[in-house]
Protein backbone atom coordinates (compact mmCIF):
# COMPACT_ATOMS: atom_id res chain seq x y z
CA UNK A 1 0.00 0.00 0.00
CA UNK A 2 1.66 3.43 -0.98
CA UNK A 3 2.26 5.88 2.15
CA UNK A 4 2.10 9.36 1.69
CA UNK A 5 4.30 12.27 3.48
CA UNK A 6 6.05 15.18 2.83
CA UNK A 7 9.35 15.69 0.75
CA UNK A 8 12.37 16.16 2.14
CA UNK A 9 14.19 19.25 0.37
CA UNK A 10 17.48 17.96 -0.80
CA UNK A 11 20.29 20.56 -0.41
CA UNK A 12 23.06 21.43 -2.35
CA UNK A 13 26.85 19.73 -0.96
CA UNK A 14 29.26 22.07 0.80
CA UNK A 15 30.90 24.51 -1.91
CA UNK A 16 28.43 24.21 -4.07
CA UNK A 17 27.02 27.25 -4.11
CA UNK A 18 30.45 28.86 -4.49
CA UNK A 19 31.02 26.83 -7.75
CA UNK A 20 27.61 28.34 -8.92
CA UNK A 21 28.25 31.73 -8.11
CA UNK A 22 31.97 31.43 -9.96
CA UNK A 23 30.30 30.41 -13.10
CA UNK A 24 27.45 32.88 -12.88
CA UNK A 25 30.21 35.12 -12.73
CA UNK A 26 32.38 33.98 -15.64
CA UNK A 27 29.16 33.99 -17.59
CA UNK A 28 28.11 37.68 -17.36
CA UNK A 29 31.98 38.71 -17.79
CA UNK A 30 31.88 37.28 -20.83
CA UNK A 31 29.11 38.55 -21.89
CA UNK A 32 29.77 41.84 -20.91
CA UNK A 33 32.65 41.71 -22.99
CA UNK A 34 30.98 40.62 -26.26
CA UNK A 35 28.83 43.12 -25.64
CA UNK A 36 31.88 45.79 -25.41
CA UNK A 37 33.76 43.82 -28.82
CA UNK A 38 30.67 44.20 -31.13
CA UNK A 39 29.38 47.94 -31.69
CA UNK A 40 26.39 48.10 -34.22
CA UNK A 41 26.47 51.37 -36.18
CA UNK A 42 22.92 51.30 -37.56
CA UNK A 43 19.92 49.54 -35.06
CA UNK A 44 18.45 46.45 -36.34
CA UNK A 45 15.05 45.10 -35.31
CA UNK A 46 14.15 42.21 -36.28
CA UNK A 47 10.43 40.45 -36.33
CA UNK A 48 9.04 37.30 -36.97
CA UNK A 49 5.63 36.79 -37.13
CA UNK A 50 3.71 33.84 -36.22
CA UNK A 51 2.13 31.26 -38.33
CA UNK A 52 -0.81 33.43 -40.38
CA UNK A 53 -3.47 31.44 -41.44
CA UNK A 54 -5.80 33.45 -44.52
CA UNK A 55 -8.95 32.76 -45.47
CA UNK A 56 -8.74 30.66 -48.56
CA UNK A 57 -8.36 32.47 -51.58
CA UNK A 58 -7.76 36.21 -49.83
CA UNK A 59 -4.97 38.79 -50.02
CA UNK A 60 -2.63 39.27 -46.67
CA UNK A 61 -1.27 42.86 -46.01
CA UNK A 62 1.15 43.91 -43.70
CA UNK A 63 2.41 47.79 -43.71
CA UNK A 64 5.61 49.41 -41.75
CA UNK A 65 6.71 53.21 -41.91
CA UNK A 66 10.38 53.17 -43.29
CA UNK A 67 12.95 55.81 -43.87
CA UNK A 68 14.84 56.81 -47.08
CA UNK A 69 18.05 54.52 -47.29
CA UNK A 70 16.31 51.81 -44.64
CA UNK A 71 17.69 48.27 -46.38
CA UNK A 72 14.46 45.89 -45.24
CA UNK A 73 15.46 42.33 -45.45
CA UNK A 74 12.07 40.06 -45.69
CA UNK A 75 11.78 36.24 -46.15
CA UNK A 76 8.68 33.99 -45.94
CA UNK A 77 7.43 30.69 -46.46
CA UNK A 78 3.90 30.15 -47.45
CA UNK A 79 1.18 27.28 -48.55
CA UNK A 80 -0.54 27.23 -50.90
CA UNK A 81 2.03 29.84 -52.80
CA UNK A 82 1.36 33.11 -53.26
CA UNK A 83 2.50 36.49 -54.85
CA UNK A 84 4.23 38.91 -53.34
CA UNK A 85 5.21 42.49 -53.55
CA UNK A 86 6.49 45.62 -51.65
CA UNK A 87 4.58 48.67 -52.21
CA UNK A 88 2.51 52.25 -51.15
CA UNK A 89 -1.04 53.08 -51.56
CA UNK A 90 -0.82 56.43 -52.99
CA UNK A 91 -4.58 57.35 -53.13
CA UNK A 92 -6.70 54.97 -54.64
CA UNK A 93 -3.36 53.44 -56.87
CA UNK A 94 -0.95 51.16 -55.86
CA UNK A 95 2.80 51.61 -56.69
CA UNK A 96 4.88 48.20 -56.72
CA UNK A 97 8.85 48.25 -55.80
CA UNK A 98 9.14 44.29 -56.09
CA UNK A 99 7.10 42.09 -57.56
CA UNK A 100 7.70 38.14 -56.98
CA UNK A 101 6.04 35.65 -58.81
CA UNK A 102 3.60 32.60 -56.98
CA UNK A 103 6.01 31.06 -54.99
CA UNK A 104 6.16 29.09 -51.48
CA UNK A 105 9.46 30.79 -50.41
CA UNK A 106 10.85 34.12 -50.99
CA UNK A 107 13.19 36.78 -49.43
CA UNK A 108 15.64 39.41 -50.67
CA UNK A 109 16.73 43.36 -49.62
CA UNK A 110 14.12 46.20 -50.41
CA UNK A 111 16.27 49.21 -50.38
CA UNK A 112 13.88 52.35 -49.30
CA UNK A 113 13.37 54.86 -51.55
CA UNK A 114 11.88 57.61 -49.61
CA UNK A 115 10.36 58.01 -46.29
CA UNK A 116 7.21 56.37 -46.62
CA UNK A 117 4.48 53.79 -45.29
CA UNK A 118 5.33 50.71 -47.20
CA UNK A 119 3.32 47.46 -47.56
CA UNK A 120 4.28 43.91 -47.79
CA UNK A 121 1.63 42.41 -49.55
CA UNK A 122 0.89 38.77 -50.61
CA UNK A 123 -1.61 37.56 -53.39
CA UNK A 124 -3.46 34.11 -53.37
CA UNK A 125 -3.12 31.99 -56.69
CA UNK A 126 -6.07 32.45 -59.14
CA UNK A 127 -6.66 28.70 -58.41
CA UNK A 128 -9.06 28.61 -56.06
CA UNK A 129 -8.83 26.49 -53.02
CA UNK A 130 -10.81 25.64 -50.19
CA UNK A 131 -8.55 25.50 -47.32
CA UNK A 132 -6.67 28.54 -45.69
CA UNK A 133 -3.76 29.32 -46.28
CA UNK A 134 -0.71 29.16 -43.71
CA UNK A 135 1.99 32.12 -44.10
CA UNK A 136 5.20 33.05 -41.89
CA UNK A 137 7.43 35.87 -42.70
CA UNK A 138 10.22 37.50 -41.33
CA UNK A 139 11.95 41.05 -41.59
CA UNK A 140 14.93 42.76 -40.37
CA UNK A 141 15.49 46.59 -40.58
CA UNK A 142 19.11 47.56 -41.20
CA UNK A 143 18.68 51.70 -40.72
Amino acid sequence: MPTTGSAVPQQAPPGAGDVRHEISAAIAAAFLLAACATKLERPIEPFASKVIEIAPNAWYERCIALQSGDRLLFSYVVDPPMAFSIRRHIGSSNVSYIVRDLAREEGGIFFVPETQDYCLHWTPSPVEVTWPTLLRYDVRLNR
